[in-house]
């Protein structure tokens, strides 16, 4: 029995263990570290194993708040961010969403260039912090730590591939060594910086295009030689921060974007909002003035140097423009307004934007100069036989191509660049070869051949396209227009007919279309309350009814009411004594009542009649006018009826009619932002038949004429009026109507109130 119990104890305990070790671990992250520097800020999650980033993008809600999304894992509580540590990371959050997945929430003080990537059990997110000054040149630890104490030799990077596809955008350079890179940014505008050390680009500075992925150009030239590294740039023109990768092999370096959301502007990524606790802060950005720096030489040149202080270079204004200081700006906050600030049209003042050297020179032959100058930038250069001189100055600071210009202009020398070809000769022989050139040009014009080509036009009038294209044709050439067939018929050169051709496609393109609708609302209320009251009463005091006076004289008294003739319309309404001594009923009224009271001899009296009327009214109108015309093109919607009203003059009887009706005119402008601008005209009027002059019926009229900007799709109130009558009338009895309670009997009260208000609602659509 024991031996038996003691087998099955072990093949229990080998059984858990096999199982324990066949089970996965589920994803966890373990720690988060909080790294910052001066270049860049790191946030570093640790764990065995760690959840995939599926994607990552900026919040939308809150521009300056980076979400990132991962895998379903266990997450621990976030590190706080202490800020005086880290001036770019202001906090971070976890939210675990209800698929299971997390989303890690980086709060900034503004949007910058990243990068996710792994290093063995960690994940890294890199926030490449944009660099607002010009003054020392940076190296991150990490690469200062490969770059060692002793610089390597150079190794030559001839070429840079650029693959654009839709997959992405992929910037390799290939050299004979595993490559060593330093990566910041840039602002004003936006750029991300790649500096390959120990690198020699073998040619002048190359830009290339891009357009996509939030890339506008990639452009490679030499930043240093030598004093004391040797660096290839590569500059990326970014139109947006957004997410890129850096790979680096065994003998190559690969900077790569993808596609992200903003890229699919017609299905854009589902955006999850960013937590409401997680609040991007207002941050001041300062900006300091770059300190004077030295450019780099060769041997003899007498060129300054590059300085080095504390282990750091100061870093000339590269090949590839650097940003300008910029003021002092609160984010978040409203900027100034610049729209109305001046605006320089044309400035013929030549820009210089070269690398600044400082060269000096003393007796030195012009040609020596010039060559020395071709080989610092990568130009090839050629001369004149004419061009000869020497050359003494001294510059500091100075950009190359101001430099070139300089001593040229001092020694009556031109230049011209072709390519990488940079030729030099006097002003002279430049100005006679454009002259032979011009003259060759209109020699070729006059003796070529004529050619006759036909363009049927799709979109655009012959006659336009004619007056436009007219001042391109050459002296023989001919221009003929066929209205029926819409064609143009040209005679011309071969060359000018090319040109011709071109400007006809760019012309005869199809007109959008904007479709205007407009919703006219016209609401009116009416409130009347009258109130009023007559009263009368008789009184008889005579001998014949017993109640007779004291008095010898009056004996007899009769008190009464107005008497009302018969038949004369008055007011109110009839009493039994044939009049009221107060006589104000209501103007108008729906109900009325009447009380008499009399004594039985009916020698006392009194008679009270109340009369009151409310009324209440509620109207409503909507118009909706819908057009639709070519951009910039006038149309017009007429719906209502017109009027005839007749004029004699001279026995003649003439009849003109005068439109009664709802009218809506457009001229729209498609603006290159996609908005349209409007001139609209819209009349609203309408006949008055409850008051007739002559039987011709008054026009009231409601018009609006304005121009106004509006984006596609978008509704605009460009008119409205906003109406309120309300009077009171009171009809009394003088001073009676003062005395208190009572004197309610000796007045009437009467208020009318009117409401009337009309908007007009302008939608104007761009046809697809």
């Amino acid at each position: 029995m024991k031996r038996t119990s003691v087998q099955l104890t072990v093949l229990g305990a080998v059984a858990l263990t096999l199982l324990s070790a066949g089970a996965q671990t589920p994803p966890a992250v373990d720690k988060i570290s909080i790294l910052p520097s001066r270049i860049n800020a790191r946030i570093i999650l640790e764990g065995n194993p760690l959840p995939a980033a599926l994607k990552s993008s900026y919040s939308t809600s809150l521009p300056a708040v980076l979400q990132v999304e991962f895998g379903p894992a266990r997450w621990p509580q976030p590190p706080a961010v202490p800020a005086d540590e880290s001036p770019l990371l202001q906090g971070l959050q976890v939210e675990v969403q209800p698929n299971g997945r997390t989303l890690l929430f980086l709060a900034l003080t503004e949007k910058v260039p990243f990068r996710i990537f792994s290093e063995g059990p960690r994940t890294i997110i890199e926030l490449q912090k944009i660099q607002r000054q010009g003054g020392d040149y940076l190296i991150a630890p990490e690469t200062q730590k490969e770059l060692g104490a002793d610089p390597r030799p150079g190794v030559d990077l001839k070429t840079i591939a650029v693959a654009d596809t839709k997959a992405g955008l992929e910037v390799s350079a290939r050299l004979g060594r595993k490559p060593i890179a330093n990566i910041f940014a840039l602002d004003n505008p936006l750029r991300l910086i790649v500096d390959v050390f120990d690198a020699v680009y073998g040619g002048p500075t190359d830009k290339r295009p891009i357009g996509k992925f939030g890339v506008d150009a990639v452009k490679v030239g030499q930043f240093m030689t030598g004093h004391p590294y040797t660096i290839t740039r590569l500059v990326f023109d970014l139109n947006r921060p957004r997410q890129f990768a850096l790979i680096q092999g065994p003998a190559d370096l690969t900077v790569s974007f993808g596609p992200d959301s903003a890229d699919a502007a017609s299905a854009p990524a589902p955006e999850n909002p960013a937590p409401a606790g997680l609040i991007s802060p207002v941050v001041k950005t300062e900006t300091k003035t770059a300190p004077a720096v030295q450019a780099s030489g060769s041997n003899g040149t007498g060129v300054k140097a590059k300085e080095i202080k504390s282990g750091a270079v100061v870093m000339a204004e590269p090949p590839l423009t650097p940003p300008k200081p910029q003021a002092e700006t609160v984010l978040g906050a409203q900027k100034k307004d610049e729209k109305y600030q001046p605006l320089t049209i044309y400035n013929p003042e030549q820009k210089y934007s070269g690398e600044r050297y400082s060269p000096r020179f003393k007796d030195a032959d012009i040609r020596d100069v010039i060559l020395w100058l071709g080989e610092e930038v990568g130009l090839n250069v050629i001369f004149d036989d004419e061009v000869k001189g020497t050359v003494t100055c001294s510059f500091d600071q100075i950009p190359w191509d101001q430099f070139l210009d300089i001593i040229l202009k001092n020694k009556k020398l031109g230049k011209t660049l072709e390519g990488s070809v940079l030729r030099i000769a006097p002003m002279a022989v430049l100005t006679r070869e454009q002259t032979e050139n011009q003259q060759l040009t209109d020699a070729r014009e006059q003796s070529g051949p004529l050619l006759t080509k036909t363009y049927a036009l799709s979109y655009a009038k012959a006659k336009d396209i004619e007056l436009l294209i007219k001042s391109k044709k050459s002296q023989r050439g001919e221009i003929s227009v066929d209205d029926r067939t819409n064609t143009l018929v040209l005679v011309d050169t071969k060359d000018k007919l090319d040109l011709i051709e071109k400007l006809i496609e760019v012309l005869d393109t199809a007109t959008p279309q904007v479709s205007i609708e407009a919703r006219i609302v016209e609401a009116t209320s009416t409130f009347v309350r009258n109130m009023g009251i007559q009263w009368g009463a008789k009184g008889i005091s005579d001998p014949y009814y017993g109640n007779q006076t004291s008095l010898r004289f009056p004996n007899k008294v009769l008190v009464d009411g107005a008497l009302i003739p018969e038949g004369l319309v008055t007011k109110g309404i009839g009493g039994p004594l044939g009049g009221y001594a107060v006589n104000l009923p209501a103007p108008a009224f729906s109900s009325a009542i009447g009380l008499s009271f009399g004594n039985v001899l009916d020698t006392l009296r009194l008679d009270v009649a109340l009369s009151a009327l409310e009324t209440k009214g509620e109207g409503q109108i909507i118009s909706s006018p819908k057009v639709t015309t070519q951009n910039n093109k006038q149309a017009e919607v007429i719906q209502g009826r017109q009027i005839p009203v007749q004029t004699t003059a001279n026995f003649t009887v003439t009849t003109q009619y005068v439109n009664a009706a709802l009218e809506l005119r457009a001229t729209p402008q498609i603006t290159a932002e996609g908005t349209i601008i409007m001139d609209l005209d819209i009349q609203n009027n309408a006949a008055d038949f409850a008051n007739l002059v002559n039987g011709i019926p008054p026009i009231t009229t409601q018009s609006t004429k304005t121009t106004v900007m509006v984006p596609d799709g978008g509704t605009t109130v460009i008119g409205g009026i906003y109406r309120i009558e309300d009077s009171i009338t009171r009809e009394r009895v003088p001073f009676l109507h003062q005395i208190p309670i009572l004197g309610a009997l000796f007045k009437n009260f009467s208020r009318t109130k009117q409401n009337r208000e009309l908007l007009v609602f302008i939608t104007p659509r761009i046809v697809k």
